[in-house]
């Protein structure tokens, strides 16, 4: 009997162990519940972590426009700095800048005498014109003839023709000094003091009338002799030139070498001559006679060679007499 007791007390325990079996499950959705939870929690943190980042993004985006305002500050007060320091060196330049526009009434002073120096220029065109004239005064025309009747020229003049262009002159005038070169020396006219002088030019040693004309001279030199008279011959030719040809036509007397064409020009025979329809300069065959006293009293301008030399010494000797 006693055990029937204890048999329906177990049995009325049976309807507690099936309660206990059915809290197990909710116990089993609690204790999931907390994992979620703890997960939950665990979350929470990086949730934090990402939204602080988020925030420090928001604060760095919000930076930089101001960055970068302040970078754009900064360059406009480095050009702001570089215009004051070249503001300063131009206000240093100033002065500068003065004193040149001090200097500038002196440059309008010499602007004012630029004019006279145009003046001056303007008047070179006459001295030109002068030195123009002057040539032309060593080049006589041909066509120009002095009166037979003329005063004595000065020393070194152009020699005026004779009554019908050769021969004695009525008006005799002194004659320029003769120079030129000898045997490679100076020639010194103190050899022809006190004697009358032929002086006779011509154009080329060794040419044909010029041979014939020393020739001539040459055979009558001793004529010459015994009325006083020297004979020299002039040529632009070289003092070279000149030995070759009096030691090949045995010449005695004087050959003057005039290579500058001074003593021609002196003389007037360094003129314009045509040939084969071209023209040029050269000497003109002339003669002129010399007396003792530097006075030209006879001259042969266009000198025929043929009897020219003959025709010298008849004048020498009459004008002696």
């Amino acid at each position: 009997m006693v055990v029937k007791k204890g048999a329906k007390k177990s049995a009325t325990k049976k309807p507690a162990a099936k309660k206990t079996a059915a809290k197990k499950p909710a116990a089993k959705k609690a204790a999931a519940k907390k994992a979620v939870a703890k997960k939950a929690a665990a979350k929470k943190p990086v949730a934090k972590k990402a939204a602080a980042k988020k925030a420090v993004a928001k604060k760095a985006a919000a930076k930089k426009p101001v960055a970068k305002k302040a970078a754009a500050k900064k360059a406009v007060a480095k050009k702001t700095a570089a215009k004051k320091a070249v503001a300063k060196k131009t206000a240093a330049k100033k002065p500068v800048a003065k004193k040149a526009a001090a200097k500038k009434p002196v440059a309008k002073k010499a602007a004012a005498k630029k004019p006279v120096a145009k003046k001056a220029a303007a008047k070179k065109p006459v001295a030109k014109k002068t030195t123009a004239k002057k040539a032309v005064a060593k080049k006589p025309a041909r066509t120009k003839k002095t009166p037979a009747v003329a005063p004595v020229p000065a020393e070194g003049s152009e020699p005026s023709e004779p009554e019908g262009g050769r021969g004695l002159l009525k008006s005799p005038y002194s004659a320029p000094k003769i120079t030129g070169q000898w045997d490679g020396k100076a020639f010194n006219a103190s050899a022809l003091k006190d004697k009358w002088t032929v002086l006779y030019f011509y154009p080329k040693d060794a040419t044909p009338g010029c041979t014939i004309e020393a020739r001539d001279f040459e055979r009558l030199s001793k004529e010459y002799e015994k009325n006083n008279a020297v004979i020299v011959g002039v040529s632009k030719d070289s003092c070279q030139s000149h030995t070759k040809f009096a030691q090949k036509e045995s010449l005695s007397f004087v050959l003057l070498s005039d290579e500058n064409s001074d003593l021609c020009e002196k003389f007037g025979v360094w003129k314009e001559k045509k040939m084969y329809g071209k023209s040029f300069l050269g000497i003109e065959r002339s003669t002129f006679l010399i007396n003792p006293e530097g006075m030209v009293v006879a001259q042969w301008p266009k000198v025929k060679v043929d009897g020219h030399a003959q025709e010298v010494l008849a004048a020498l000797k009459r004008v002696r007499r």
